[in-house]
């Protein structure tokens, strides 16, 4: 019979697999119209006014589908009533005014002018509650047990839904207009979220990198893949990248509270660098945060072939004047080669995560400990990318590497969560 301490962490060893479940419903635009149809129809067949679809890591819920409701995109898991339904695995039915209803769920209901709740939990692949199938109403409601086995027949066919675009992904999103993105930027419904930065020898958390997510209003939270190649397209990625800096610079400054040895890296397009005044913008983009540049690494992408010249070799110096570090993203693809560390002179380079899957191969491994010599050489910071497990870590140290992240470590995460993870830790030290 196990033991206390063994109970508690055979507890925490769940959470973590539901968390990291959950979270593989988080890495695609999750929102299609057969997703979106379905939730609707549930409300529907029970006279709700308000359904959503949500998944719920440790920390976040996360809506990918909302109709009937305000805006909303992600909230803390412990301030919602899902929260109950994925802990237990039960559906659950909760109105402001029944006898039952505990005190924690009445101040929920009341906080955000609900009457009625309904929500059946939504298993994933694994086995695991990842999420809920959520029915919210401003007018009291009650539900038969026809109605809940109904509501959980809509449950199975979300989660065939869910599991079947997991499989295949999904396709670039159609975007009407310029004023898709450039109105979302305006509306702040483009946000960064982060994804760690460990030191291999230690597993120490030494940054973070930004990384753009759109929380669409109506199509629920898009990945770069599918309105990044869209923004490049013009100098709208301009704007997106400089509002993502704006917003993790003033993040950084809140975990500088905490840990001000922390590190933001930053994708940037080499659009910047191509632009007369792109400089002055990065400057001003950090301005009103009051971090230091020192602490950032613009992590230049190599989504756009950007070609040497005397404007980009001036801005590459113009921004080390300023403090910033320059990296060469995704390297070993694209791009980016060895001739660019010549002419551009950058700080470092991150080594791109296809490469790294090759790490268990002899040629995989001839490269990656050649380029982890060549940044020995030369005093270059590098990053490994898209290390997924314990072996391709041990490889990556074994050959040279210091830095990583990957999913091994964290996927990508909300500004809160992040803050909260940085808090913790500082806490248990």
């Amino acid at each position: 019979m196990p033991v206390d301490g063994e109970v508690a962490d055979t507890a925490r060893s769940q959470s973590r697999r539901q968390s990291d479940s959950a979270r593989r419903y988080l890495d695609f635009e999750a929102t299609t119209p057969a997703l979106r149809s379905t939730v609707e129809f549930a409300a529907r067949s029970v006279g709700f006014a308000i359904a959503q679809l949500n998944v719920l890591d440790e920390d976040t819920q996360y809506t990918l589908v909302n109709v009937g409701g305000p805006p909303v995109s992600t909230v803390d898991r412990a301030d919602t009533l899902c929260d109950d339904v994925v802990r237990t695995g039960d559906p659950a039915v909760v109105a402001l005014g029944r006898v039952h209803a505990t005190t924690r769920q009445r101040a929920i209901l009341d906080d955000n002018g609900i009457a009625s709740y309904a929500s059946v939990p939504l298993r994933g692949r694994e086995g695991l509650v990842i999420g809920t199938l959520c029915l919210l109403d401003r007018t009291p409601r009650s539900l038969s047990g026809e109605q809940m086995q109904e509501l959980e027949q809509f449950a199975s066919v979300l989660e065939e839904q869910l599991d079947l675009h997991r499989r295949v992904g999904s396709g670039v999103i159609r975007l009407g207009s310029d004023n898709d993105i450039a109105d979302s930027i305006a509306d702040g419904h483009i946000v960064p979220w982060f994804q760690s930065i460990v030191d291999l020898r230690t597993e120490e958390i030494v940054g973070f990198e930004a990384l753009a997510r759109w929380h669409h209003p109506t199509r629920g939270m898009v990945v770069p893949a599918d309105f990044v190649p869209f923004a490049e397209a013009s100098e709208l990625i301009i704007d997106v990248d400089l509002s993502v800096l704006t917003q993790a610079a003033a993040e950084m400054k809140k975990w500088h509270v905490h840990r001000p040895d922390l590190r933001l890296t930053v994708n940037i397009s080499g659009r910047h660098l191509a632009h007369p005044d792109g400089v002055s913008h990065l400057e001003r983009a950090i301005a009103s945060s009051g971090v230091s540049p020192s602490s950032i690494s613009l992590e230049l992408t190599e989504t756009t072939a950007v070609t040497p010249g005397p404007l980009l070799r001036r801005h590459i110096d113009d921004v080390h004047r300023l403090g910033f570090r320059v990296l060469l993203d995704d390297f070993g693809s694209g791009w980016s080669s060895l001739e660019r560390l010549v002419t551009l002179q950058p700080d470092g380079i991150k080594i791109d995560g296809h490469l790294t899957r090759f790490v268990d191969t002899v040629a995989g491994r001839a490269m990656i400990r050649s380029l982890a010599g060549v940044a020995k050489d030369l005093d270059l910071t590098m990053i490994v990318e898209g290390i997924e497990s314990r072996e391709q870590a041990d490889a990556a140290l074994e050959l040279g590497c210091t830095l990583a992240q990957g999913y091994l470590w964290s996927r990508p995460q909300s500004a809160q969560s992040v803050l909260r993870t940085i808090a913790d830790s500082v806490g248990s030290g």
